[in-house]
């Protein structure tokens, strides 16, 4: 009779040392995931952000491509960068004193 209840005993503790591993084991799986989730997240936000800025580029070049070719964008060019005036106008500076 005694060796029947060692024997009992036995496959108790083996069953519940089988069931904490188990547990510990899927805590470890869920932290992890966790962790992977977190990291898949804030890779998320970083790459929205960078689309916006792309999308934001894109559209301002695609803007300038769009008034490159215009009459009004070349005079632009022209007066800002070139200094130049159209035939008949009078540039005025103020005289530093």
């Amino acid at each position: 009779m005694k060796h029947r209840r060692v024997k009992s005993s036995i496959g108790r503790v083996i069953a519940f040392v089988f069931f904490v591993v188990v547990i510990a084991l899927v805590a470890v799986r869920l932290r992890k995931e966790a962790e992977m989730r977190a990291r898949v997240q804030r890779r998320s936000k970083e790459l929205e952000v960078a689309a916006q800025q792309a999308s934001a580029e894109y559209a301002d070049a695609a803007e300038r491509s769009r008034r490159a070719g215009s009459d009004d964008y070349v005079e632009e060019i022209a007066r800002e960068s070139l200094g130049m005036v159209m035939p008949g106008e009078t540039i005025f500076t103020p005289e530093e004193g």
